[in-house]
């Protein structure tokens, strides 16, 4: 679990480009939700998993560029931009360039999760 909450994105990165579902999920708090699209957000970890299964096995290289972090206590919105490219299970490439909307909450040892994930920013 990242110590800083600079550190969460990297490891988020790693853990996604390498294929690595349970590293991904486990940068996630227990509660936490993902933005499926604009108006549907995920219920639950099983949900939270679901989504996050979809999305590594579409095989895309993702980058993230956080540019803000602002706190308040043991809460952060984090915002920046992020890229995925890769292919679409019909074989026809895809480039996503869009900002991202992330809540990250500190836990009780210390280290920061992921509460929110709003890839639609």
């Amino acid at each position: 679990m990242p110590s800083r909450p600079e550190e969460l994105h990297p490891a988020f990165v790693a853990a996604f480009n390498a294929g690595d579902l349970d590293g991904v999920h486990a940068l996630y708090d227990p509660k936490a939700v993902f933005v499926v699209k604009p108006g549907q957000v995920t219920d639950g970890p099983e949900e939270l998993r679901a989504a996050l299964r979809r999305l590594i096995e579409l095989g895309a290289r993702l980058a993230v560029h956080p540019k803000t972090f602002v706190r308040s206590d043991d809460v952060i919105l984090a915002l920046g931009n992020y890229t995925l490219a890769g292919h679409r299970r019909d074989g026809t490439p895809f480039d996503v360039d869009s900002r991202f909307a992330d809540v990250l909450r500190r836990q009780p040892d210390g280290g920061w999760l992921i509460a929110v994930d709003n890839g639609f920013g």
